[in-house]
């Protein structure tokens, strides 16, 4: 099965986890070579612009995709796999720590409740290796991906504290992600989206369910910093504010017909409603903010988002590596590609949560 997703270009600051997942595994076994020859099928058969015979005829993987002068499209070791199937799943196998990158390895940042801090795992800790591979050789992306893992499995760090060195063998266990965070203030209700993972689009409508019945007159949906995610998940959060069958994005590519998605399911929250977004918002970010902005649903406040109209499919390869590529272009409901100037808010504000404050205090009050 192809699921088609809108990923992130950026990473979530801590858990450093790229965005978007679409699992179509390859069936046949892999043989020598056939690696650059799977890639180069994918690319003929998929990718959203027709590549000329130079292009699809280098006779390696980075040669393929280094000729493609796409940013987006990408080849991910098993490790850098494993991180981004992390965010589209609603969940992961690690062992409960947040790392930056630092030199000499993996900084620990914070721990949260799991192997890591039952074994010891302080914040300040510099993992230096795992599994006996230095985390200072490997890139960010693939030192995460060597921590990830299957819930039950076992992982072995090499951690320096205060210049001693020392060892911990954990076992993983499941984490649940929770990218959906909701308060209430004097009756403005405030719905922080960190990503669009797998359940994003139902925990939204039940937080908006409950600021409802709890008297939020106005929501504000906060978007800044979301680096994007899975696009059906973007489809059902924007689907909670606009009327069935309206518009919200199109996709198109060389290989792919146009197709426009339509909000869905009942009846839509009619609660005056504000989306923040800046430079940090990203991909299916943008296509939320896009559609509601089309419609004249919400006013966007804050800065311009990033610029990304571009979608990937993620395609897991038998070696247990996989290719990000880039298939198709999106526009949003009033055919505006965003690709060059992101999508501009209707009010420019560094302090955009201040700024929705302010509106709706004055809507109020007239």
């Amino acid at each position: 099965m192809r699921r088609t997703v809108v990923l992130a270009v950026a990473l979530a600051a801590l858990v450093a986890f790229g965005i978007g997942l679409a699992l179509r595994p390859m069936t046949h076994a892999a043989r020598p070579h056939a690696e650059v020859e799977q890639v180069r099928a994918e690319l003929a058969s998929h990718y959203y612009r027709n590549l000329p015979k130079q292009v699809l005829g280098k006779p390696t993987v980075p040669g393929l995709i280094q000729a493609l002068h796409d940013r987006y499209t990408t080849y991910l070791s098993p490790s850098e796999y494993r991180v981004a199937r992390r965010a589209s799943s609603g969940g992961y196998g690690g062992i409960g720590v947040f790392v930056l990158p630092a030199p000499g390895g993996l900084l620990v940042r914070s721990t949260m409740v799991g192997p890591a801090r039952v074994a010891g795992v302080r914040r300040g800790d510099t993992i230096m290796a795992v599994d006996g591979s230095s985390t200072a050789a490997l890139s960010f992306h693939e030192a995460m991906g060597r921590i990830l893992g299957r819930p039950g499995s076992r992982v072995t760090l090499r951690v320096l504290r205060n210049g001693r060195a020392m060892q911990f063998e954990l076992v993983r266990r499941e984490f649940a992600l929770h990218p959906v965070h909701m308060q209430l203030d004097h009756r403005l209700g405030v719905l922080r989206l960190d990503a669009f993972s797998r359940g994003t689009a139902a925990a939204t409508a039940g937080a908006v369910r409950r600021l409802t019945r709890q008297g939020a007159d106005a929501i504000v949906l906060d978007l800044r910093g979301n680096p994007g995610g899975l696009l059906d998940e973007a489809v059902g959060v924007a689907s909670l504010f606009l009327r069935p069958g309206s518009s919200v994005v199109s996709l198109a590519g060389a290989h792919k017909p146009l197709r426009i998605l339509y909000s869905q399911g009942g009846a839509a929250s009619t609660t005056a409603l504000a989306v923040l977004v800046d430079g940090g918002s990203a991909s299916a970010s943008e296509v939320v903010a896009g559609a509601l902005k089309d419609h004249g649903r919400a006013s966007i406040i804050g800065e311009p988002t990033y610029g990304k109209s571009l979608v990937q499919e993620i395609v897991q390869l038998p070696s247990g590596a996989a290719l990000k590529l880039t298939v198709a272009r999106y526009l949003t409901p009033a055919g505006v590609d965003i690709s060059r100037n992101g999508v501009q808010p209707d009010i420019r504000s560094r302090h955009a949560l201040d700024a929705a404050l302010r509106l709706f205090t004055a809507r109020r009050r007239s």
